[in-house]
């Protein structure tokens, strides 16, 4: 687990400086919690050091923002994931040797969906042989590493659970599937993270183009037969906040909010609440009046994707100690 291993490394040595002279690599974070019978984590995480991969991604750049301890960034200039294997080795085998972390979390990943078709072989590179040998160079240092809904057909009747075979309907899903594999056998204290529809303020997603498209257009067609659930970035770093004090268990995780939606019926909401926005009002161009839910036969795309990506999450909420999650609504306010 996360928690023993670095209290493990944490009595084997004192707290250091930052050694490195890349000023700009390393965030360090307050602890915002001000409680005295909380000290002792206070100090687990003013001196944690993560390693984050993928730090100016839309999930990594808030988990830059927001994750406590000693946070060193690694973006794609300093690591290129579409270098040679050797390089991509090499380079990552320092970037361990310097930093030192007491974490590695990997938030880089490939994930244009459609263009993953017809570029297998980066997006397999990305997705699937990296993680692994991030597992493995991290050796002893517990490695997090996340997926997605779309490693599933989308076939069952309900949400899916970490125990339900995967059986992905492209390219990118197969890379995905096979980067948990690889990271979870190469690394015994490795925890794999999948979330669904993932949402930020940083990079570009469904809500983005949702908002530009309903700025430049009289009516949207909206896919109304597939379903999940949306899980802000916010979220997610609040929930690996909560946990990395004290300990996050090794394997494989379902995280993402309650609740459920359709893509047709996360556009209305995002369209209501910019409408009632006064930094949107005079912006758009068509009202919740104006979107149209269609199939999925009726917008066709180059990657199919599952009908059904809704996740349970009762394995992560037992073994973090939370007996429920925000709803998908409250969880993106803050986005």
């Amino acid at each position: 687990m996360v928690g023993s291993a670095f209290e493990h490394r944490l009595a084997a040595r004192e707290v250091r400086a930052t050694e490195t002279s890349d000023k700009g690599s390393c965030r360090k974070n307050p602890c915002r919690d001000s409680s005295r019978s909380r000290a002792s984590r206070i100090d687990r995480l003013m001196f944690q050091r993560v390693l984050l991969i993928g730090s100016k991604g839309q999930l990594g750049s808030q988990l830059l923002k927001e994750l406590p301890g000693e946070v060193f960034g690694i973006t794609r200039e300093q690591l290129d994931l579409a270098a040679s294997r050797c390089v991509i080795e090499q380079v990552l085998g320092k970037l361990l040797d310097r930093y030192q972390p007491d974490i590695v979390i990997n938030a880089a990943a490939y994930t244009a969906v459609d263009r993953a078709q017809s570029d297998e072989a980066l997006a397999q590179q990305v997705n699937a042989w990296f993680p692994g040998a991030l597992g493995a160079l991290a050796k002893e240092v517990p490695v997090i590493h996340f997926s997605s809904d779309y490693v599933f057909d989308g076939l069952a009747m309900r949400p899916y659970t970490e125990e339900d075979t995967p059986n992905p309907l492209s390219v990118y899903g197969a890379s995905k599937w096979r980067g948990e594999v690889a990271v979870l056998e190469s690394n015994p204290k490795a925890t794999v993270l999948r979330c669904s529809w993932v949402v930020g303020s940083h990079g570009q997603n469904f809500a983005k183009t949702m908002l530009r498209l309903a700025c430049e257009k009289e009516v949207l067609r909206i896919v109304n037969d597939q379903y999940g659930v949306p899980t802000p970035t916010p979220f997610v770093a609040a929930e690996l906040n909560r946990c990395l004090a004290s300990s996050i268990p090794a394997g494989l995780f379902h995280l993402v909010p309650s609740g459920e939606t359709t893509w047709y019926r996360y556009a209305l909401w995002i369209i209501e609440r910019a409408s009632s926005h006064p930094n949107w009002q005079k912006q758009l161009r068509l009202g919740k009046d104006q979107l149209i839910g269609i199939s999925s036969d009726e917008y066709p795309t180059i990657a199919k994707r599952p009908a059904n990506s809704r996740l349970d999450t009762y394995k992560w909420r037992n073994n973090t100690g939370k007996p429920a999650l925000i709803d998908w609504q409250e969880a993106l306010e803050p986005v």
